[in-house]
């Protein structure tokens, strides 16, 4: 099988092991989200979606509809245009850290490739921190530990966009090498797996006797436990166990697409996790990407794949599968510069 293949088989395969759930006559969630944000040991979620807005808002097209990209839903403050501030090049480093598989296709469509070079145009120093694309979160967090020291020689902290399972590894890599992490001032966790999926206990027993040891050229095979990371049992054990150790603020994305933005190759397991809640990415529950004690920015019109893979750019010849219209950069440029008012903020205190 060829890489191009594989990378076409794998969310079909995937999609199928989770079963194809038949489409609901009408999916609707318009009136789902309570005003009140409960996850995990509900712990204070702070609700920045405002400030979220004005920054990402200004940075669309004249002709984009502000609420296609974020979905406006209860209880989102009103708009605050944040200060001006043009130095965010000159006092952060951005970081982007991938989810689980992504090694596995990087030479196709590597997560953030087209907002790395967007930054980078920018004036912004930009690292892509890769792990292990089926490695677990503590064998992925002592890659995270020898990526961090190789980035030494510069004095500005990071701001880390961690995606998806990146947020899982980036997690046990501050609790595990919390000296190391403190250059880290924000994490800014995109479509990230907090809490875990649903979906990780359907696919745990299968994944390990078949998708762990799945042939793919560019990522050495699993253990299974990369999948049993994601369990939400596993996940609410962790945070019980080191939620207190953690004083990096965390900021959520989350991803939230309407039914229409869901991409065809993450519909089934869309349909899937529907069955519990209709706003879900096609991976993640909503309420499983928002971590206890951070700092909610905003709900993304766009579908667990989209929110970071530029699959349209990277591979015209799959992008039928793919609802590819997320303004990526937008969204972290307004994601940067909401982090450094709320950082300016706390520092003084």
């Amino acid at each position: 099988m060829t890489q191009l293949a594989a990378l076409v088989a794998w969310p079909a395969a995937i999609a199928m092991l989770a079963g194809c759930a038949s489409n609901p006559a009408e999916i609707r969630f318009d009136n789902v989200t309570p005003t009140t944000i409960v996850v995990a040991r509900d712990a204070g979620v702070r609700d920045l979606r405002g400030a979220y807005r004005s920054a990402v808002c200004s940075r669309l097209p004249a002709e984009a509809a502000c609420d296609d990209v974020l979905q406006r839903l209860a209880g989102e403050p009103a708009p605050v245009a944040p200060p001006p501030a043009d130095d965010l090049a000159k006092r952060y480093r951005i970081a982007f850290v991938p989810g689980i598989f992504s090694e596995c296709f990087e030479r196709f469509a590597r997560p953030f490739a087209d907002v790395e070079s967007n930054l980078a145009a920018s004036g912004f120093t930009v690292d892509y921190v890769g792990v292990p694309g089926r490695g677990s979160s503590r064998q992925n967090a002592v890659r995270l530990d020898e990526r961090f020291r190789a980035l030494d020689g510069d004095a500005r902290p990071f701001i880390v966009f961690a995606y998806s399972k990146g947020l899982v590894d980036v997690l046990e890599f501050m609790v595990r090498f919390p000296d190391n992490a403190r250059r880290i001032a924000a994490v800014v966790a995109v479509a990230g797996a907090a809490n875990g999926s649903p979906l990780a206990d359907q696919l745990s027993d299968v994944y390990r006797n078949w998708g762990a040891s799945f042939p793919l050229q560019s990522c050495a095979e699993g253990t299974g436990e990369e999948i049993d990371d994601l369990r939400p049992d596993v996940r609410m054990a962790w945070w019980q166990k080191h939620g207190d150790e953690l004083t990096t603020p965390i900021f959520a994305l989350v991803a939230a697409p309407s039914p229409d933005r869901v991409s065809p190759a993450t519909r089934a397991t869309y349909r899937q996790l529907a069955k519990a809640d209709p706003r879900n990415d096609g991976k993640l529950l909503w309420r499983d990407q928002v971590p206890p004690r951070s700092y909610l920015l905003g709900y993304a019109n766009a579908d667990h794949w989209v929110i970071a893979v530029p699959v349209a750019k990277e591979l015209p010849q799959i992008s039928f599968l793919f609802r590819d219209d997320a303004p990526r950069t937008a969204y972290v440029e307004g994601a940067i510069e909401v982090v450094a008012r709320t950082l300016a903020e706390r520092q003084a205190k």
